[in-house]
């Protein structure tokens, strides 16, 4: 058993690969990687979604064996946080108004309270429950965003929270899977967007406005923010399978080959290098096939197009271009490739960088690239909730339901935990 050290255990279920990780905070309250295993998927699952329960089982057992290992400890199977996305993911934006009485007109903590609590009262589905929920802004008035609208002149208040869905059975069948290695305790399943924006937005870049895009296996995740609020979220059901399948039958190559040419940085190599085709082994032993570049190209940026083509369509829809003055951040394994921050750069005409995780510190080795963002991410989301449970006011400024009103945190936060923070599986 681990003892001596505040542990917190991180799962990540993958479309290509299932992550454990065992980690926790140092005396400044910064996260600590102390353990990590990482294993293939071997076709478990598929997007956000387990396919073979038995497998992935024999998955996570091994992850979890690798983490342990890693850390020198057989750690305690208690609380757990984990990494859910796919298209039962969703998201909605709640919205609660209230009107202002008192003579001087001043909003107080008990306006804010009522006008949160209003947001989030809403009725769900039987098979629906809310993942994960975030301040988006406040109004003043109909017009004056702000916040924190604490002792602001006012005749009315409205409060938008943006809210995350997930479906019960999906978290049903994960809480299933730990149950197996004696997670009996609290599983805190996070929507993978906001554990990679944990794991790889900055200070600036959540003030000024960023469009986050976790470009996965199966699935590509995107969440915006602004202000530190939450303003859109969500899952497009593509990712580099479904790319590597593209060019598998469209250039008639094996999909493992695929995977590797995409994964390899050959492609680039090549280009830069101001070559025209690709060679690569033909079918029978001893020969060998030459496909142009350009065929490779199209084929990528018709997907990718695609891709973040529809997530703009989403930020358009809700005009929200204007408030990403940051630009945006690409994270996730299909970061790695070149031509994707290309399109980003393309479809959406602002600057866009690479993302990977930062600020980590421990058993970190090989694990500070974009495709271990969204698990180093969730290992900080888990530093940052606990630290705040524990009255620590040690937070990376992007926090559950009104935790950016330093005036009325404490109070509001207790309130409204259960019903707007993570889902309790």
């Amino acid at each position: 058993m681990a003892f001596g050290k505040s542990s917190i255990t991180a799962i990540e279920f993958g479309t290509t690969k299932v992550c454990a990780l065992h980690g926790g905070r140092d005396r400044n309250g910064n996260p600590v990687v102390y353990g990590f295993g990482e294993r293939s998927c071997e076709n478990a699952m598929s997007k956000g979604d387990i396919v073979d329960f038995p497998a992935l089982v024999n998955v996570l057992a091994k992850a979890l064996e690798d983490a342990d290992k890693s850390a020198g400890f057989d750690y305690d199977r208690g609380s757990v946080y984990c990494v859910l996305s796919g298209p039962g993911v969703s998201s909605r934006q709640g919205a609660g108004e209230v009107f202002i009485y008192n003579e001087e007109r001043k909003v107080g903590e008990e306006h804010i309270k009522e006008a949160v609590e209003k947001a989030q009262s809403f009725s769900l589905p039987p098979d629906q429950a809310v993942l994960n929920a975030f301040d988006s802004y406040f109004l003043l008035d109909a017009r004056r965003k702000t916040k924190n609208p604490l002792d602001q002149t006012a005749t009315k208040l409205n409060a938008f929270i943006h809210i995350i869905l997930a479906e019960k059975n999906q978290t049903d069948n994960f809480r299933s899977a730990l149950k197996e290695f004696g997670f009996e305790g609290e599983v805190t399943p996070v929507f993978g967007a906001v554990a990679s924006a944990y794991g790889v937005l900055s200070r600036d870049e959540k003030e000024q406005g960023v469009l986050l895009v976790d470009l996965g296996g199966g699935l590509t995740d995107y969440l915006m923010v602004q202000d530190d609020g939450v303003l859109i979220s969500g899952v497009v059901p593509v990712g580099m399978e479904n790319l590597a399948n593209d060019l598998s039958i469209g250039l008639d190559l094996n999909i493992a080959q695929c995977r590797k040419i995409l994964s390899d940085g050959r492609l680039s190599a090549i280009r830069s290098e101001g070559g025209a085709f690709v060679e690569l082994s033909g079918n029978v032993a001893g020969t060998t096939r030459k496909i142009p570049l350009s065929s490779f190209e199209k084929i990528i940026e018709l997907r990718l197009r695609e891709i973040f083509s529809i997530i703009k369509a989403e930020v358009d829809a809700r005009s929200l271009g204007h408030l990403i003055g940051s630009g945006g951040v690409l994270t996730g394994g299909g970061a790695c490739l070149p031509d994707a921050l290309d399109m980003f750069r393309n479809v959406f005409g602002f600057h866009v960088r690479v993302g990977g995780p930062g600020g980590f510190s421990g058993a970190v080795t090989g694990l500070d690239t974009p495709k271990h963002t969204a698990i180093l991410g969730l290992l900080k989301y888990a530093v940052d909730m606990e630290a705040n449970e524990q009255g620590s006011g040690l937070t990376g400024g992007f926090m559950k339901v009104t935790d950016a009103l330093d005036g009325v945190t404490k109070s509001i936060f207790r309130r409204l935990k259960n019903a707007t923070g993570s889902l309790k599986i």
